[in-house]
């Protein structure tokens, strides 16, 4: 017997995941870099797309049903406070 395929939306939460993941690397890419202006404004950059992806799939997992960890949500509203936080801008 084949095993029976995956649903639509789990399909959709896995994409999403990935890309948190994704945005995730290249966020923790960037920190062990020097720090300067350019790589601040990068950095904040990276910060807003993590949390763009981290948001999507938040909105998808409560959607179907799936509960998120505390932790995950603390995460997530670590990168908003980066993005959001006037001392994290670059001058």
């Amino acid at each position: 017997m084949s095993p029976s395929p995956i649903p639509d939306r789990e399909l959709h939460l896995i994409k999403l995941l990935d890309e948190v993941n994704r945005a995730r690397a290249a966020f923790r890419a960037l920190r062990d870099r020097p720090s300067d202006s350019g790589a601040r404004l990068e950095q904040q950059q990276l910060a807003a797309d993590l949390v763009d992806a981290m948001r999507a799939y938040a909105d998808a997992a409560s959607a179907s049903g799936v509960p998120l960890p505390n932790r995950y949500r603390d995460e997530m509203r670590l990168y908003r406070t980066m993005t959001e936080n006037e001392r994290y801008r670059p001058r």
